[in-house]
């Protein structure tokens, strides 16, 4: 598993770091710094459409997206595709 965080500032790591650690992230987190995130969010309409949790199966087809955070929900996806 990893995690994509998108800022546009490298000094915002402690932050990330500091969130990661809050939530009890264990799998890695890379920081986006081409500024797509600013893009996106200048160009959107509506509510902050970040952060979005994506779980792509052996397939290479998305298997599991939400907008929240539920570590139980990712756990059982996780485990059911892994049994496949």
């Amino acid at each position: 598993m990893i995690a994509l965080n998108a800022h546009d500032q490298l000094e915002q790591i402690g932050e990330v770091q500091e969130f990661c650690r809050t939530l009890g992230v264990s799998f890695n987190v890379g920081l986006e710094e081409t500024g797509t995130y600013r893009a996106l969010t200048q160009n959107f309409v509506g509510p902050n459409p970040f952060p979005v949790d994506v779980i792509v199966g052996k397939d290479g087809k998305i298997a599991y997206i939400t907008r929240e955070y539920d570590p139980p929900a990712i756990t059982e996806v996780i485990e059911k595709l892994l049994a496949e």
